[in-house]
């Protein structure tokens, strides 16, 4: 859901078009580089975008529906791969559920 509350639906028809996948490639590439800044960016940035996955669930969801992901599987899949990064400047290995 957006701001909103409206839905983002891909289309009535479930109709692939060049639109769509261009706009699901913007919205991917948004996620790939907040992953990458979280799991390969200075402290700073690594706060940044652990905020945006993890605790920003309007604008999380609303980038993953764009990108044609499903948020909660794949949030749960970057707290098996990833580090929390406390917001004093240490990095916690693993992440508690």
């Amino acid at each position: 859901m957006g701001k909103g509350g409206e839905q983002y639906q891909i289309d009535p028809q479930n109709t692939v078009t060049e639109e769509l996948i261009g706009e699901r490639r913007l919205w991917t590439a948004v996620v790939i580089s907040a992953v990458d800044d979280w799991r390969n960016g200075s402290l700073r940035v690594q706060r940044k975008a652990q905020e945006f996955l993890f605790d920003n669930d309007a604008d999380f969801q609303t980038v993953c529906a764009r990108a044609g992901l499903e948020p909660g599987s794949f949030r749960a899949r970057l707290r098996k791969i990833g580090k929390l990064v406390e917001m004093k400047g240490t990095t916690v290995p693993g992440i508690a559920a």
